[in-house]
């Protein structure tokens, strides 16, 4: 039985709900009252907001400052205007140690090698810095690293969610999509356009046949389909649906918490319920591939996109081919096996299962792993196979009459519940931005054959207008934050009252005003934070009076230490150890699970695929995002699969975080490799030992003090090997490894 699911509200709609059905208040005079408040709101004179969100950047003016000699570039001028008020002075500039460090963990998440780490510190152009910047940015490396924070916002997840979990075999298409366009440096405009609208960009201006669209689009149009998703219940389902894609799209792109208006007036900001319906509106002609025959999820079929990067085609060819003749390896190599596990099973009076179950049995692990793998190949080998069809899981526009359904009547749903219709409304933006509540301009074709399609396109060139106030506003937030550790507004989905209003609301405008001046190209932004001398302090808080004025670093007197996301912790470890798979996109990876969740998931019903070889040692944002199942690892540092989208995440300091690092199988198994690495690159001399594993772990070199007290430890160990693989396990278990200067 498929758990029913919860509908969509904000916790303000839930408190309401408790006070309509207290004692007292009928459910009949509860709907009028709702009602009314509906026609009231058709009376309101509205006019354009004049709250800072809603009022389009203004070019401002550069202050005057203490020290200009410091300042880089106009980013140095709001910072430093800032702490010239509040009487504070900046901090100095980071060590070349620190800085390189800093650029790659933040641009690419890998450290740097110490080949290259020497290779900036030594030199001597002055213009070092800045091209290091540029090639970090044209590094392949740099999209997968970015592309993690964006497939938080998408609420990314390669399965359902809810009971049973189901597959979603055509959504990793998404992710490496999310990557190119990073990597490409895909103007915001044309991106946010591609992902709500990517079947609406011809425009139709004859008679002729409805093109198809280019299959990338397809795949980005995924984005609108990434939520939880249950067995659906007709009307209450497709309620719910398009109602999550509103508050997505709303919270993602506008930074409007629009989904608390979906049951009644927002409580705080300028959001009718009825503005919520009218978003709702652009999407209210979407159809969904019907589910595929046989899957008893009924969470909605894919459509057809082929393949469409150079080889792609050919790749996925040759890799069915392989698997084809993997399965028919397999079968063969299981009843070998099964024979040899049989023998032993006769002689203890067993079965085979008993014998695997049983840790005395003498059974290596690595033939429990092998027969367990080869008795479920066919499935989960069928199940690669799967993925690799020319499909994405993606949706289009009704065709309308005759052939679909044509235009549906919107209405503003009651409470926010599916079967309690109110007012018929029109689609339309929010009108605390337009100041009205007029319809939306939609352009359809001359001919009119197609009156369901370029709602959603309408929706997205407004959303991408330069004339849009929170639209470039919301991302170079969000930039800032993702180099900062926080946002100048630190509510990165919500632009609205309860926000707290930007900390710098100048340099803000600033920036999104490049933005857009830089044909809305993202990597123009990391490139003036980067180079900024604000983003070039050290972070060590020496100054005590800044301490004391203001201790959380909100006006930025240093760079403020981070630690490192759970992805770049895993993909670190790997790095550093040498063992790091760089291949690049494809299908997700299974790394191997610790031994007690992988006994505790029944094998032979898991999607968990586990790979044992290079293919688990692929960066983590390749790796399968199964909504019910998170690799402790990541979770322990607060990485979980996203359920919604999650902006910002938490950052916490627990006992099992340094746990995970000093027991933690994988932890442990790569200190073996890192130790085999250093010992492979300096094979004789400890203190050039001690020397070589920081530079790989730390990018820095030791200090006297370090190599003194790590030869007075290590000397007690019994070989030299204990003592180097002591070493590694030491370096990985600092909160050097795992925090940012």
């Amino acid at each position: 039985m498929t758990t029913r699911k919860r509908p969509f509200r904000c916790l303000a709609c839930l408190l309401l709900s408790c006070l309509l059905f207290s004692p007292g208040l009928s459910v009949n005079a509860e709907l009028n009252q709702t009602e009314s408040v509906t026609d009231r709101n058709d009376l309101k004179p509205l006019a354009k907001s004049d709250y800072w969100a809603f009022v389009s950047p203004v070019e401002p003016e550069l202050i005057q400052v203490s020290n200009p000699q410091w300042c880089r570039s106009p980013i140095d001028r709001f910072i430093l205007a800032r702490l010239d008020k509040k009487g504070l002075v900046p901090s100095s500039e980071a060590s070349r140690h620190t800085l390189i460090r800093r650029l790659y963990y933040d641009l690419i998440g890998l450290p740097p090698s110490p080949e290259e780490v020497q290779r900036f510190i030594y030199d001597k152009d002055p213009a070092a810095y800045q091209k290091l910047v540029d090639r970090l940015l044209g590094d392949n490396r740099y999209g997968e690293r970015w592309a993690r924070f964006w497939l938080d916002l998408a609420r990314y997840a390669d399965t359902a969610g809810y009971e049973g979990d189901p597959d979603l075999p055509h959504a990793w298409r998404y992710r490496d999509w999310v990557i190119d366009a990073f990597n490409d440096d895909k103007p915001y405009d044309l991106f946010i356009k591609e992902q709500i609208a990517g079947d609406e960009f011809t425009e139709i201006m004859g008679a002729g046949e409805l093109p198809d669209a280019e299959p990338d689009r397809l795949v980005a149009m995924t984005f609108l389909r990434l939520a939880p998703f249950t067995e659906p219940r007709g009307d209450e389902t497709r309620h719910e649906m398009l109602s999550e894609m509103t508050a997505t799209v709303g919270s993602v792109f506008l930074g409007l918490t629009l989904g608390c208006a979906k049951c009644h007036d927002h409580k705080y900001d300028e959001i009718p319920i009825k503005d919520f319906y009218r978003m709702k509106a652009f999407f209210n002609t979407i159809w969904m591939p019907r589910p595929e025959r046989g899957d008893i999820y009924q969470i909605g079929g894919s459509l057809s996109a082929p393949f469409y990067r150079a080889h792609e085609k050919q790749w996925a060819r040759d890799t069915v081919a392989k698997f084809t003749k993997l399965i028919s390896e397999s079968k063969k190599e299981f009843e070998e096996l099964k024979q040899q596990l049989d023998q032993q099973a006769q002689t203890q009076n067993k079965s085979v299962d008993e014998l695997l179950k049983d840790p005395d049995s003498g059974i290596s692990k690595e033939d429990q792993r092998r027969y367990q793998f080869l008795n479920n190949a066919e499935r989960l080998i069928q199940q690669r196979i799967k993925r690799l069809e020319p499909l994405a899981m993606s949706l289009r526009h009704s065709y309308g009459p005759p052939f679909e359904p044509g235009v549906p009547a919107t209405r503003i749903m009651l409470r926010g519940e599916y079967n309690h219709p109110g007012e018929i409304v029109q689609a339309g933006f929010p009108s605390c931005v337009t100041g009205n509540q007029e319809p939306a301009d939609i352009r359809l074709d001359p001919f009119k054959r197609w009156p369901t399609r370029s709602r959603r396109m309408a929706l997205a060139k407004w959303i991408a207008s330069d004339k849009n106030p929170l639209t470039a506003r919301v991302l170079t937030n969000r930039l800032w934050h993702w180099h900062f550790g926080r946002g100048i507004v630190l509510t990165l989905s919500d632009f609205g009252k309860l926000s707290g209003g930007p900390s710098h609301p100048k340099l803000l405008d600033w920036l999104a005003l490049r933005l857009v001046d830089n044909q809305w190209s993202i990597k123009s932004i990391h490139r003036l934070i980067l180079n900024s001398s604000t983003y070039r302090q050290d972070s060590t808080p020496t100054n005590d009076k800044a301490i004391q004025i203001d201790p959380e670093n909100l006006y930025l007197w240093r760079f403020r230490q981070q630690r490192l996301q759970a992805e770049t912790i895993r993909d670190a470890v790997l790095a550093v150890s040498g063992r790091l798979n760089h291949e690049q996109r494809g299908l997700p990876t299974f790394p191997p699970l610790p031994g007690d969740i992988a006994e505790s998931v029944k094998y032979t019903r898991s999607k968990w695929d586990t790979q044992y070889g290079p293919q688990g040692r692929k960066r983590s944002i390749y790796i399968y995002q199964q909504r019910t199942l998170s690799m402790p690892l990541m979770q322990v540092f607060d990485s979980v699969v996203c359920d919604e989208t999650r902006p910002r995440r938490s950052t916490s300091v627990t006992a099992l975080q340094a746990l995970a690092l000093y027991n933690g199988d994988f932890v442990n198994a790569e200190a073996k490799y890192f130790a085999e690495r250093v010992r492979h690159e300096v094979p004789d001399d400890l203190e050039s030992q001690i020397k070589r594993a920081f530079l790989l772990a730390f990018s820095r070199s030791p200090t006297d003090k370090e190599i003194n007290a790590l030869t007075n430890h290590l000397s007690n160990a019994k070989t030299p090997d204990d003592s180097l693989l002591s070493l590694c396990r030491i370096l990985y278990n600092t909160n050097e490894f795992v925090y940012l200067d």
